[in-house]
């Protein structure tokens, strides 16, 4: 059995990464206030993105938006936008995620598909994309420099926090999380490995001694017995002590990672971690299914949205306009074969997910979907953020998910409960 490792941002957060939105934004108005503030003696101020016809002095002690709004616009002027996609998710208050962030450009998308050629001051397809690319431009040169400091600065703290998180990453599968098909599944298999040898002890003449067989078959059988052995193996695996007595460690790792940092390279080698010092392993595998800043990997950054089951996206696709598919990560994922990696590795045989630091919005749901309910997806495992004592965001995680099932069965079976769930770190 497999393990999937499906990476959010959260992950970076909790490596110390400043990769959030409010990250982001935050840095971009500061290093711009500061680019206002080297050119006080001029009387405008103007960069790509945005433009004031009469600059303000005295910028030293604000570092926000919010401030440098209400300074320019108590100095009688103000703030005029070239990108109006930054504008939007800079003033709106709900906005605090990628996702939502990817969800307001969809939002948009949707508006100038449905008000096209009605009116010159509807954001027209063409400068909407033309917005975004600047913006995910913004974002790209953003995550470099975090990422640079990142790695510069890497300490114990970071190597603890690798030690803690791989530890959780690489554990033995506890069955206890597993889907009720996925359970009888294994312990069928661990059944059919056995059954012979329970059927020639069951024989009065002619059968086998238990000292006959091999070690491992004597530690089980002795401990389940012979008379109602399916039942008791499936009891045993659910047990606490299931690991001494089957593999249950993951045959292979597969890590998704749907950021564009390289955080995930901290946990690429299994025999790093202790409970793999008498396992056979192999190297776990690394796909950045939304592409990366790095140039020689020749995987370009993917920022967009990703929900194909959206009524509104069947109709923007009979438009016959590709301008309006540019950003939809499903057809951006052919640019590469990361998605046919990620599809080898999951019709290999059953897997679990872990979710480290994803939220699991609709922007991703097209994927998401294709794994969740996968035939060989036998549970799904939320690594949740502990706020405060009594304050997290498990059940936030679990609502996002069942967007991405239709089959809400599957997600009942599949999701595991939150007692047998914790925080990422």
């Amino acid at each position: 059995m497999n393990r999937i490792i499906l990476i959010g941002n959260g992950f970076d957060l909790a490596h110390g990464m400043k990769t959030s939105y409010a990250n982001f934004l935050n840095d971009y108005w500061e290093r711009a206030i500061t680019e206002i503030q080297k050119r006080h003696h001029q009387h405008s101020f103007e960069n790509d993105e945005f433009s004031i016809s009469r600059s303000p002095v005295g910028l030293v002690t604000i570092k926000t938006y919010e401030e440098l709004e209400k300074i320019v616009k108590n100095f009688g002027s103000k703030i005029e936008f070239k990108n109006k996609f930054l504008k939007t998710i800079t003033e709106k208050n709900y906005i605090d995620s990628w996702v939502d962030v990817e969800n307001e450009y969809y939002s948009l998308l949707k508006k100038a598909y449905k008000t096209q050629n009605k009116t010159p001051t509807h954001y027209k397809i063409t400068e909407l994309n033309l917005d975004f690319a600047k913006v995910k431009k913004l974002l790209s040169d953003y995550l470099k420099r975090i990422e640079a400091d990142f790695i510069k600065n890497m300490g114990l703290p970071t190597l603890r926090i690798k030690n803690f998180i791989g530890n959780k990453i690489y554990r033995p599968f506890n069955l206890q999380d597993f889907s009720e098909q996925s359970l009888n599944q294994k312990a069928q298999q661990e059944y059919n490995y056995l059954k012979t040898d329970i059927e020639g002890l069951r024989k009065e003449d002619g059968g086998i001694l238990m000292n006959e067989l091999s070690e491992d078959k004597i530690k089980i059988i002795s401990k389940i017995g012979i008379k109602e052995p399916l039942k008791e193996i499936k009891r045993l695996l659910q047990s606490s002590n299931a690991i001494n007595y089957f593999d249950l460690v993951p045959d292979q790792t597969l890590f998704l990672n749907f950021n564009y940092t390289f955080t995930d390279s901290l946990y690429g080698r299994p025999q790093d971690f202790n409970q793999f010092n008498d396992k056979k392993y192999t190297q776990a595998e690394i796909v950045h299914i939304h592409g990366s800043n790095e140039k020689k990997d020749k995987n370009p950054i993917i920022f967009g949205f990703g929900d194909e089951l959206d009524e509104d996206y069947k109709a923007i696709e009979r438009l016959d306009d590709n301008r309006y598919l540019e950003n939809i990560k499903s057809i951006n994922y052919l640019e590469t074969d990361n998605y046919k990696k990620l599809l080898e590795f999951a019709n290999i045989g059953n897997f679990q997910i872990f979710i480290l630091g994803h939220s699991c919005g609709i922007s991703d749901r097209t994927l998401l979907n294709t794994l969740f309910e996968h035939e060989n997806c036998a549970s799904i495992k939320p690594f949740y953020h502990q706020r405060k004592e009594n304050n997290d965001n498990y059940s936030d995680i679990v609502r996002n998910i069942s967007r991405n099932f239709n089959d809400k069965a599957k997600m009942r079976d599949r999701v595991v409960n939150k007692t047998y769930c914790e925080p990422l770190c």
